[in-house]
């Protein structure tokens, strides 16, 4: 299957070319491994590069699979590691989806393995290891390690004022600070996180985590319009951006569109399936799934965000609602007693409740249509 191996290659260098934070070796550096192999170290060590991404196709009858890992050659670690199968499909969609999943997930392993090292390190403070410390910090997700995380990105500016990441940051980091009920002054704040968002969009529009930033501050701030264009440039940029699909879903959700809703975030999802939030992003589609009518898919959910962040007070009110849906009586109470007993926190949907009050209603009464 060598002609496959290629095509998946050098499809996949060219995805992962997208993402603007990282450079990647051209297929005609790396293709002379596939001839002489050495060693993941020596190899990396000759193409002058950190990661290294690997990978196997094996094809019996019908079926395919694809193996691929990125390892840290130094560090002799595997960061991130999965396979894929496939039966009689055609050979480009098949690239495709293999392309579309390893580059979704690769992106987000390599920026947290990048943000952790420069969480233990404490040399000089470069604006660019300021902004890898703060997004190692952000991705704790407690108030503490976002308002640490803000004041890094904030210095970042100040340090180096054409300096993109560390804008759209700062949009970021606000919009997380309102959203999770941590902010002493949200209306402040979402004004503070627009404006930075839109000076990263400035000052780089094919950056994607800048519309994203733009996005994410745009549906806090009720601005749904708005959200879905930032989200869909993100995705026009790179369309094996999962965090693009999951604030596209947001907004639909938001927006009351609960079927279109539920497909982006599950596209999101499924690229992207280790995100530190992914709490919040399940309990998104599980409430998607819930006002869309199906209400066994939005207890799956659920029940994903709860294997996260156990005592999440929004999914454990989604795991009740969508038992309400079932009918499941005993089940719904049980979890209506873990929800009263979580400890108390904002639920990051705020605004589907403003704008959706029905559904509000019948969250709070959690009676459903039979």
């Amino acid at each position: 299957q060598e002609y496959l191996a290629d095509g998946v290659t050098e499809a996949l260098i060219a995805t992962l070319s997208r993402f603007r934070w990282f450079s990647v070796s051209g297929r005609g550096s790396s293709q002379v491994y596939k001839l002489a192999p050495k060693d993941n170290r020596t190899a990396a060590a000759e193409l002058g590069v950190r990661y290294l991404v690997e990978g196997t196709v094996r094809k019996s009858g019908p079926r395919l699979r694809i193996s691929v890992q990125l390892v840290d050659p130094p560090a002799g670690a595997c960061l991130w590691a999965d396979q894929y199968e496939f039966a009689d499909a055609d050979l480009f969609d098949v690239q495709d989806a293999i392309v579309q999943q390893v580059a979704g997930a690769i992106e987000p392993a390599l920026l947290r393995n990048v943000a952790a090292a420069a969480g233990r390190r404490r040399g000089g403070l470069t604006a660019w290891s300021l902004v890898a410390q703060g997004t190692w910090l952000f991705h704790h997700v407690t108030r503490p390690t976002h308002q640490k995380a803000r004041e890094l990105f904030r210095q970042a500016t100040r340090i180096d004022a054409e300096l993109t990441e560390a804008r759209l940051w700062v949009g970021r980091v606000n919009a997380g600070l309102v959203a999770y009920g941590w902010s002493d002054d949200p209306l402040r704040d979402l004004q503070d996180g627009r404006a930075a968002a839109l000076e990263a969009v400035q000052m780089d529009e094919q950056n994607p985590y800048a519309h994203y930033a733009l996005a994410i501050v745009a549906n806090y701030g009720d601005d749904f319009a708005l959200a879905l264009r930032s989200a869909d440039k993100a995705i026009e940029l790179n369309p094996s951006f999962a965090l693009g699909h999951l604030v596209r879903g947001m907004a639909l959700l938001f927006g009351g569109d609960a079927a279109r809703a539920a497909a982006a975030l599950e596209l999101g999802l499924k690229l992207n399936r280790y995100d530190p939030q992914n709490f919040a992003w399940y309990t998104f589609a599980s409430l998607a799934f819930l006002f869309a009518g199906e209400p066994e898919r939005a207890a799956e959910r659920a029940i994903a965000a709860l294997k996260v962040r156990p005592a999440w007070r929004s999914a454990l009110r989604a795991a009740a609602a969508a038992g309400a849906a079932l009918g499941h009586v005993d089940e719904c109470a049980d979890w209506q007693r873990q929800w009263s007993a979580a400890p108390p926190s904002a639920d990051a949907l705020a605004p589907l409740w403003r704008h959706q009050p029905a559904w509000a209603a019948r969250m709070e009464q959690c009676t459903w249509p039979a």
